[in-house]
Order: C-alpha cells, then sequence, then structure tokens
C-alpha cells in the first residue's frame, strides 16, 4: 500500500462542527451525502494518502436513526458480548482464535443479527444503504464483503458497539496493532487482501451529552508499534524503546452527528475514543475496510 502522506497539508481543514482542534495536520475533510454523486473517488483518495479522513453528513435522517436504535435496544441487552467499553452486536472478529468453537460463536451471532434484519426492515435498509455508501465512494474499486475460508461464508458488514458510562471509550490504537493481536481471524479469509493499512469506518447512531469523541494523534505505525499493555491508554512505546505519553503529543478530534458516517485511515494512524460521560450511551455501527493485493476490489468487515 502506498505510505501515508504525513506532511502537513497548507490547505488542512480548519475546525468544523464535527471536526476540532488547535491545529488539523491530517486531511480530513467533510462531504454533505448529497454530494455523494461528486465523491467516487473518496476511496482512492484515502488509498493515495491525498486524505487521511472523511466524513459524510447526513447518509441517513435522523428519525431513520431512531428507528434503527428501537430495532437493536432488545437484541443488544439479550444477546450483546461484554466488551471492557460496553457491547458489541454481532460478536467482534477478535473472539475468533484458534478454536472451531469460537468460530462458531461468531457465525452464530452473525446468523441472529442477519434474521434481526429480515424481521425489522430498518436494519436491512441500514445495512443496503452501507452497501450503497461504500460503492458510492469507492467507484474505482469493486465493493464485496470478505469470505470466511472455514465456513465458505461471508464475514459480518459490521458491528454495533455501544459504549456506556463510567466504562470508558476505546483505548489508545491503531488498525495495524489490531492485526498483531489477532493473526489467525485474519488467516481464514479467503479472499487476497493487502492487510496492511487497513481503513476504519462508522457509523455514528448516538453521541454520548459528553466524551465519545474521536481523538487523532499526530503518530503513525512506522515510528510506534507497541505499548506496554493492551489497556494501556496514556502512553505508547516507539521503535528506539522510548515511552510516549499521549498528552505531549499533537491531537485534534472528530465527532460525527447521528446519521453521519467516518471512514479515515486508521491502520497506520493511532487514535482513541474517549471516555464516555452522561447517562446516554455511544452507540455506533462500524468495522474496516481493505483493498485487495492487486487494488482492484475494497473489501468491508468487521
Amino acid at each position: 500500500m502506498n505510505a501515508i502522506n504525513v506532511a502537513i497539508m497548507e490547505t488542512a481543514l480548519e475546525s468544523t462542527e464535527t471536526i476540532y482542534g488547535p491545529e488539523i495536520f491530517f486531511n480530513f475533510i467533510e462531504v454533505p451525502a448529497d454530494k455523494l454523486g461528486e465523491s467516487g473517488h473518496l476511496v482512492k483518495k484515502l488509498r493515495t494518502g491525498e486524505i487521511h479522513g472523511v466524513v459524510v453528513r447526513n447518509v441517513i435522517p435522523e428519525d431513520e436513526v431512531a428507528r434503527i436504535l428501537k430495532a437493536i435496544e432488545k437484541p443488544v441487552a439479550e444477546s450483546g458480548m461484554e466488551t471492557p467499553s460496553g457491547k458489541t452486536y454481532p460478536a467482534p472478529f477478535a473472539i475468533v482464535s484458534n478454536s472451531d468453537e469460537r468460530l462458531d460463536t461468531y457465525y452464530n451471532m452473525l446468523k441472529q443479527f442477519y434474521a434481526l434484519a429480515e424481521r425489522e426492515p430498518v436494519i436491512k435498509g441500514m445495512l443496503e444503504k452501507l452497501d450503497k455508501f461504500f460503492k458510492s465512494i469507492a467507484t474505482d474499486y469493486k465493493v464485496s464483503i470478505p469470505t470466511n475460508k472455514i465456513k465458505n461464508a461471508h464475514v459480518s458488514p459490521g458491528q454495533f458497539r455501544v459504549f456506556n458510562q463510567g466504562k470508558g471509550g476505546l483505548f489508545v490504537h491503531c488498525g495495524n496493532l489490531f492485526q498483531t493481536q489477532t493473526l489467525h481471524y485474519y488467516s481464514l479469509l479467503a479472499n487476497n487482501i493487502d492487510m496492511n493499512d487497513q481503513l476504519s469506518f462508522f457509523w455514528l447512531m448516538q453521541n454520548s451529552e459528553e466524551g465519545g469523541e474521536l481523538t487523532i494523534y499526530d503518530m503513525l505505525w512506522k515510528d510506534v508499534k507497541r505499548k506496554k499493555s493492551a489497556e494501556e491508554n496514556d502512553s505508547v512505546i516507539d521503535d528506539d524503546d522510548k515511552t510516549i505519553m499521549l498528552k505531549d503529543l499533537k491531537s485534534f478530534s472528530v465527532k460525527p452527528m447521528p446519521g453521519d458516517i467516518l471512514v479515515f485511515s486508521g491502520g497506520p494512524i493511532w487514535h482513541r475514543v474517549e471516555n464516555i460521560k452522561g447517562e446516554t450511551p455511544r452507540i455506533t455501527f462500524g468495522g474496516f475496510l481493505n483493498y485487495s493485493k492487486d487494488d482492484k476490489e475494497l473489501f468491508y468487515w468487521a
């Protein structure tokens, strides 16, 4: 994959309602959903490093978001998988270890999720709109969901993540770090996928009253590849074995509104979701995007 362009952009976006901070040092942009017809090359621009992130505004209206939240309330409460931050539904790919039982758990929950989509037209419509969305911003690619080689079935197109009050956000990480922790899962994908420097995406369904913003750090995987523990959230360790405190790094924040979708270079860029404050959970539907090794296909999954 082309290396990300880390130079500060002369035309970098100034602070906006959803992208804010004293200095926006990566090129994150905003696009209204009604301009998607003019945005077919956004994924290609992410690939080349011309841009590093895009917030597409109002992909679905507020009333549809409300119906989605209503439809998932009971399934998440009854079947969602517990995480340090709250719950996920369906199961996250990280549970798939070198065990047939864990893979069965992943697919059993995915089966439940698709059954929910058949019962609830708003969920089925959401998945159809997500597929249409990726195809609209990736006209340079054939777009699909990867296949698991053991089950000979698609993996999950995404997952709902519920971040609860008092349970924190998402510890500092980048997508490339996840890969080092879940190699077995990646080995089970049948497609010819370039797993390096994957993209991250999430569709914001509900914001907390305070917190929950995505913090983007001026730090890349090529320079920093570890931290002292999976739960560490204040520092990382660079390739010279030096501890770097996050508070000493430049950063900016991204906080989409309900109905917005964010796609960004989450593989090489270190980031975290800030602690949730207030009684309202932060709820997203998201996952990852990867290119094929021949740069002709785009895969989305979780």
